[in-house]
């Protein structure tokens, strides 16, 4: 009876290529397949392996972990998604805030710009109000000057020709 191999032993080129004729026994063309099939017969019996020690093998070097790893390790993953969690659940907070900020910002843009606008249409009518009142008072000044002079009494009026002369 063959010994089962020891995985520390086993070559890691070796354990490369006897992974990639596995892949070629599960392809879906039956020539590959069977010919990689009498590829691990080769090498099992060059190496005298049995199968259930290359059953061993692969179990030794793919799949179990002392169940105390397990739950250590269970443990890290655990505290780790909780973490992301919590972190997560920061985020999304941070998300909302900021998508509350956002929307005040656009509100008050919104209100910044109709002030803005009415601003600019009041603008005009201002300006067409300061020169209209600036030219009403200028002619009430006119006309209240004419009138108070029309009242006084008034002089003979002087020759300035003469002084041209």
């Amino acid at each position: 009876m063959a010994r089962p191999p020891d995985p520390r032993e086993m070559d890691p080129r070796e354990i490369k290529i006897l992974s990639d004729i596995l892949a070629l026994v599960l392809d879906e063309q039956p020539g590959h397949a069977a010919t990689a099939l009498e590829r691990i017969r080769q090498m099992a019996q060059r190496d005298s392996i049995t199968g259930g020690a290359l059953k061993n093998l692969f179990i030794s070097r793919i799949g179990t972990v002392p169940q105390k790893e397990t739950s250590d390790r269970e443990k890290r993953l655990r505290a780790q998604v909780s973490g992301l969690e919590r972190r997560l659940g920061q985020s999304e907070s941070d998300t909302r805030t900021a998508q509350m900020r956002l929307g005040r910002c656009q509100t008050d843009l919104g209100i910044m710009q109709m002030e803005i606008v009415t601003a600019r249409m009041q603008r005009p009518w201002r300006y067409i109000a300061l020169v209209f009142a600036a030219g009403a008072g200028l002619l009430v000044g006119i006309a209240g000057t004419e009138f108070y002079h029309s009242l006084s009494v008034t002089r003979a009026p002087i020759d300035r020709a003469s002084y041209l002369r």
